[in-house]
């Protein structure tokens, strides 16, 4: 398997992350990272290779323990451009996830591309980010289930893409270091959905950053549905509190916000 030109790794059955997947809308990134410990981030870059944000700007990050050769940590950017056609999704969602870990003996420093555009189920049941390259027919497709309910998935032994089932569920605030312990919500899986769908290109840039009041309206309609006492209140928070620091930032003081 490639995860980038020259990066070859290998599958090894069977094994995971540490750490559970988290999605972060302020950054829109999906994450499952171990720097932890009492050396910190810069220790922890040290003891892993791969590459990473402060070496290679822009791509999507993938750690690898020095001494095992074992992938510790993934960080993979959220496109902002909707998938328009989903039936390129279609190999992989009909794929049973393969649990495994990705190895790797050479240590040199690679770069790494990011997805191109992203995709959510209508029921806000699966978030998907996909590269350009696999736009086309996947050949032998592949779920590589790195740690719970988050998969790699590749093709033609390239990375393709990513996938996060039930991305509500791993939907975390600026303060959060993990996943809350709140129920499913599946009103609010939709809900989000629906915000996928509204903070999009171009779509973000006709309505919002021109100062569009429709695109003001959509906001507030939006963040009106999301129902802060029922469901899992945490995360509806987050998510009404990103809808509300959008509207500060495109069109000024929240009024009656």
């Amino acid at each position: 398997m490639y995860l980038a030109e020259g990066a070859e790794a290998e599958v090894v059955p069977g094994g995971h992350l540490r750490e559970p997947a988290l999605l972060a809308l302020d950054d829109l990134v999906v994450t499952a990272w171990a720097a932890s410990g009492p050396g910190g981030y810069e220790d922890y870059m040290l003891r892993t290779h791969g590459n990473s944000w402060w070496l290679w700007a822009g791509g999507d990050d993938f750690r690898f323990d020095n001494a095992t050769g074992l992938l510790e940590s993934v960080s993979m950017h959220l496109p902002e451009t909707n998938l328009a056609d989903p039936g390129v999704i279609g190999p992989w969602l009909e794929l049973t996830p393969m649990a495994g870990v990705l190895h790797r003996e050479d240590k040199k420093l690679f770069s790494s591309e990011v997805a191109d555009v992203r995709w959510c189920a209508e029921d806000g049941g699966v978030l998907v980010g996909l590269y350009a390259s696999a736009m086309a027919t996947a050949a032998e497709p592949l779920r590589l289930r790195v740690t719970d309910e988050f998969d790699l998935l590749f093709a033609n032994g390239r990375l393709a893409g990513w996938l996060l089932e039930n991305p509500e569920q791993h939907l975390v605030g600026p303060e959060d270091d993990t996943v809350d312990a709140q129920p499913p919500d599946p009103e609010f899986a939709v809900l989000l959905k629906h915000y996928f769908d509204l903070i999009d290109d171009p779509h973000m840039e006709e309505l919002f950053e021109k100062e569009d009041p429709v695109g003001r309206q959509l906001l507030a309609s939006l963040r009106e549905r999301i129902a802060l006492d029922r469901g899992a209140t945490h995360r509806r928070s987050v998510l009404s509190e990103k809808i509300r620091s959008h509207d500060a930032m495109w069109y000024g003081p929240p009024g009656a916000w």
